[in-house]
């Protein structure tokens, strides 16, 4: 490995001196330095610590002489906002990358792809990410020449008959004139009273060796001018005149026999649309205006590309002006598999960010969302952004299992976004539906709606199983053209009758001595408009609705009625929404049933789930102290293992936390992480806190908990949830 070593000179490292150990090390400057690609680490402010030679070197290449100390003074604005969304996400804790064209503050093209790392911690206080630099070279013009043996191409006209022909102004310089006397001609030619200074030094600034195009405004108001007429450009687009051969023929020039070194020609055309305004109109017109992703419409139009292609219509009823850079995707598509997954993705409880920590916050979710379905789509695949919390994205798979594979990446990806907003941490999850086409199926580009209503009638199934699932449906030659994929809605919970509520009961288990000891309560729901739909999607819809507490406070009467004819000691555990526990009229409810009976607070635990404490500590701790002192039990739900929990729990009477389902099956599925499980357990119990594990489904899982220390256990292995009080 190269041994490089960095020094600290106002607020960057150059290549001069040593790095500054409470900075960066050896080792991360020496890592810098054996990439391929120009790379640096840089702090989320944008700021860049240190950097490889590679990217000094790109950048001289480019006329910046020194590479600044913040990667906003290096880039473009709009080049850099895109940058700072990247870097956002990747200090979230997810891989991210910009693809598309990154431009310097001169214009210039600096690369083609921004690729982040997730950060490394630098020093306590300090952290950054690697930064790498995708680098598109280039290319130089070429002049063709004909094969030997074949006829050359017929004589060119002379400078006067081509220039009476040409449509355009022209200027043609020998080589000899200075910027200023150049940008001097050009203004009074299309009679501009532009800044000639400026001019200038743009002129100067050119590849002398490119055909490359300038536009300038014929006035200075330009910039505050409100109607179109009155924004319109000159484009002046220079071409060099390459040097004749020997015995040739006459030059272009005006003057015989000048130098031919930097002769020119420009071509001016006038009223030409402002390039800038046509492609932030163009951005506007096909991509999301926060996330940056594709929306709606340029989805679906890139969509009906790729179903026309996997048809074998390599047209697909795109004309040559909107197929952007799509030519070299054919075969791309082919290459990486013979079908195509279209997703789409509806965020689960997207709501509550937004009401809990603001639109703010909430857009800033949708960032790390965004950056998240980039970084697992990857370069073949497609993201875009088509509703408020509504996400969709295409990619090549080979089969079905691939399509499944890649559907539960995203849904890992968002399971590590972590959003801190003062004392509150905000998550995020999904559900996806996925329809899966195969080649050769007779589609077209009038099927682009057809097969994305498919994927969204396939996520709503996964909502009515409660969310963070992935249903997949391939696509039948039988519906093609034929289905109808419109969205079918879930029925709301206000219109539910009382008679279609019903409670059941799941035992829980001492593991110590295999006893039962208590029941966890279970809101379910009967009758024909139930069937298919899962408690845990109308909970989450009944919370969306602002109805979800008068559904607790008749869950709370019927278990309080059953606790008063029941003599045993048993525990009776029930679930509590976060909005109940909120809700003046549900405090008030539970009070006074309390006070008329104290016997049976001792008889009920009140469980709240670990990311409604994660969004509202505030709220879940008031609530929790408030039953504590009525004499009731309270319980954690749904514990992650996330440390904030915990700690915030040192200054409270907390009974029980309930292990998240996936905590108990890594126990059995990975040995490794039960030492985690184990330190887990171990500071629950340092705190006072008892442990119950949930899902437990065979003995080996249950025998591995008892080892644990874990105090109690419910589960199928246990007992399935029955009908409560029994019938």
């Amino acid at each position: 490995m190269v041994q490089v070593s960095h020094r600290l000179i106002d607020g960057r490292l150059d290549q001069t001196g040593r790095a500054d150990s409470d900075i960066l090390s050896d080792f991360h400057a020496s890592l810098l330095e054996v990439l391929p690609n120009a790379a640096a680490f840089i702090t989320q402010d944008g700021s860049i610590l240190v950097h490889n030679t590679r990217l000094k070197t790109v950048c001289a290449d480019r006329g910046v002489l020194q590479v600044p100390a913040r990667l906003k003074d290096l880039l473009a604005e709009s080049s850099w906002n895109r940058c700072e969304a990247v870097l956002a996400a990747a200090f979230a804790g997810v891989p991210a990358q910009a693809s598309g064209t990154i431009l310097l503050r001169s214009g210039e093209v600096f690369c083609r792809h921004l690729i982040c790392t997730t950060f490394i911690a630098l020093t306590a206080a300090r952290r950054a990410v690697l930064v790498q630099f995708d680098l598109a070279d280039s290319a130089k013009d070429e002049i063709a020449t004909p094969p030997v043996g074949q006829t050359a191409s017929p004589r060119l006209p002379a400078a006067e008959e081509f220039l009476a022909q040409f449509p355009d102004d022209i200027v043609i310089f020998n080589g000899t004139e200075s910027a200023g006397e150049k940008a001097a001609v050009l203004l009074d030619a299309i009679s501009s009273n532009h800044d000639a200074d400026l001019f200038a030094e743009t002129l100067e600034g050119l590849d002398a060796g490119r055909t490359q195009s300038l536009y300038v405004p014929e006035t200075r108001s330009f910039e505050t001018a409100a109607f179109t007429d009155e924004r319109q450009m000159c484009e002046i687009r220079i071409v060099p005149i390459p040097a004749p051969a020997d015995g040739t023929g006459k030059s272009l020039t005006a003057t015989a026999g000048a130098s031919r070194t930097g002769a020119s020609m420009a071509i001016i055309r006038r009223n030409v649309d402002c390039p800038r305004e046509t492609a932030e109109n163009r951005r506007l017109a096909y991509l999301d205006p926060l996330t940056g992703l594709e929306n709606r419409r340029a989805f679906t139009r890139a969509l009906k590309r790729k179903l026309c292609r996997l048809a074998g219509d390599g047209a697909g009823g795109v004309a040559a002006g909107e197929a952007g850079g799509e030519a070299g995707d054919q075969d791309r598509d082919r290459t990486a598999g013979d079908g195509l997954a279209v997703f789409y993705i509806d965020l689960d409880e997207f709501k509550k960010v937004n009401d809990l920590g603001g639109h703010d916050v909430g857009d800033d979710m949708l960032l790390r969302v965004a950056a998240c379905l980039r970084a697992t789509l990857g370069e073949v695949g497609t993201a875009a952004r088509i509703g408020g919390d509504e996400f969709a994205g295409m990619v090549p798979a080979a089969s079905e299992e691939a399509a499944l594979e890649l559907a539960g990446k995203i849904l890992d990806g968002f399971d590590r976004i972590r959003l801190e907003v003062g004392d509150r941490v905000f998550t995020i999850g999904g559900s996806i539906g996925v329809a899966f086409v195969g080649d050769g199926l007779p589609l077209g580009a009038t099927d682009a709606a057809l097969i994305l209503g498919l994927a969204d009638r396939a996520c709503l199934r996964g909502k009515r199983f409660g969310g963070r699932s992935v249903q997949i449906h391939t696509v039948a030659p039988a519906e093609c053209r034929t289905q109808d994929a419109g969205r079918a809605e879930l029925p709301e919970p206000g219109s539910f009758r009382g008679n279609e509520l019903t409670l059941f009961a799941m035992p829980i288990i001492r593991l110590k001595d295999q006893q039962v000891f208590g029941s966890e309560i279970l809101l379910r729901l009967q009758g024909d408009r139930a069937a298919g739909l899962s408690s845990r999607a109308w909970i989450s819809a009944a919370e969306r609705s602002g109805v979800i507490a008068k559904v607790d406070a008749w869950t709370l009467d019927k278990v309080l009625d059953a606790a008063e004819c029941n003599t045993g000691r048993a525990i009776l555990t029930m679930n509590v929404s976060v909005e109940s526990a909120r809700d003046p009229g549900f405090r008030d409810g539970l009070y006074h049933r309390l006070s008329a009976n104290p016997l049976l607070a001792s008889k009920l635990c009140l469980e709240i789930g670990e990311k409604d404490f994660l969004r509202e500590p505030a709220v879940v701790e008031a609530f929790f102290k408030f039953v504590t002192d009525l004499g009731c039990q309270t319980a954690v739900d749904d514990f992650a293992g996330h440390w904030p929990v915990l700690s915030r729990l040192t200054g409270l009477r907390v009974e029980w936390l309930k292990l998240e389902a996936g905590l108990t099956q890594q126990v059995v599925e990975a040995p490794g992480k039960a030492a985690i499980l184990a330190g887990l357990v171990r500071a629950a119990h340092e705190l006072g806190i008892k442990v119950i594990a949930k899902h437990v489904e065979t003995a080996r899982e249950a025998r591995l908990l008892g080892e644990l220390n874990i105090e109690a256990a419910q589960g199928y292995y246990f007992g399935k949830p029955a009908p409560w009080p029994g019938r």
